[in-house]
């Protein structure tokens, strides 16, 4: 929907983060590899005739990230040991799922495009797999450890309320168009009574509503920019809006329905609470887990 302001969050578990960080390493530690076993060396650039050759690239490439890249392969080797200990596994299952999930998500669901992208960087789908591998024994991990009783729970909701209440939405329907001219048009088009979802397939230029109908579905405040939002929620249902002028062009704006919102209680939301929390300390608890692992065991840097 082309009016929508919503924008994915990150995190220390993040996927892309995570794939580029994989990648580079293979870049890093490939690149430190070629150095050593191969006298195949040509030029990457030239510059007023003198050469500036790939070995020359790859070791800067290692100086300046080869350590962090060995850093996290250790990390990722007291994990994966630390799992083995308490008896944690980490199902094919569980990886299938995390890749479905990475290509539902940032490839549309188009596995085809997803490992072409691999591909055309030259990486396979099991370096993905691995790093998803460290990334889920890790929560396993500190997830185990991790403790909440329903008394944090409860304070929890009670500091963070507004954010698990149940927010007043509407559902709504528009038709978008370039100048207000044409709004106009389209508005005298409805009020000699043709129908919405018809003008809304033959004119609307939103290509997300536009062969529905112009129907946004439900909503709440935040989701549209500014004088969309302002203008749907003072509508009553079923009442239509004046040409609105946004950033996208010129919509006439029907509301079709409001659902008034509420609090929620406790019961209602507890294993929501408990997700939340569990997102918001397992990062500090990871790292404090790592720096653990690496204070104890024993490692022998050879670079």
């Amino acid at each position: 929907m082309e009016v929508s302001e919503d924008r994915k969050g990150t995190g220390i578990f993040s996927k892309p983060q995570n794939i580029i960080l994989l990648l580079l390493i293979v870049v890093i530690i490939g690149a430190a590899a070629v150095i050593v076993v191969t006298q195949y060396d040509p030029t990457v650039a030239v510059v007023n005739g003198e050469k500036i050759k790939r070995n020359d690239l790859y070791a800067l490439m290692y100086m300046q990230g080869g350590r962090d890249a060995v850093d996290y392969l250790i990390e990722t080797q007291l994990i994966l040991q630390e799992g083995k200990k308490r008896g944690i596994k980490v199902s094919k299952k569980e990886l299938d799922e995390e890749v479905d999930t990475i290509v539902e998500e940032y490839y549309g669901g188009d596995e085809e495009n997803f490992r072409s992208f691999l591909e055309n960087q030259g990486y396979t789908i099991e370096f993905i797999r691995n790093d998803l591998r460290r990334n889920l024994m890790l929560k396993k991990i500190v997830g185990a450890d991790l403790e909440i009783t329903e008394e944090e729970a409860r304070e929890y909701l009670k500091e963070n309320q507004e954010h698990f209440d149940i927010p007043e939405e509407v559902k709504a329907r528009h038709i978008l168009v370039d100048t207000k001219k044409e709004a106009l048009k389209v508005i005298a088009r409805l009020e000699k009574g043709e129908d919405f979802v018809e003008l809304a397939k033959e004119l609307s230029q939103d290509p997300g509503s536009k062969d529905k109908g112009g129907d946004l579905g439900f909503f709440a405040r935040g989701k549209m920019v500014k004088e969309f939002e302002d203008t749907v929620f003072s509508l009553k249902d079923g009442e239509r809006s004046d040409p609105v002028e946004t950033t996208h062009g010129y919509h006439i704006i029907e509301r079709l329905e409001y659902k008034k919102g509420r609090a929620v209680t406790f019961e209602e939301v507890a294993d929501e609470v408990e997700e939340a929390m569990r997102d918001e300390k397992m990062p500090l608890l990871a790292q404090e887990l790592i720096s653990r692992l690496k204070e104890e065991a024993v490692i022998d840097y050879r670079d």
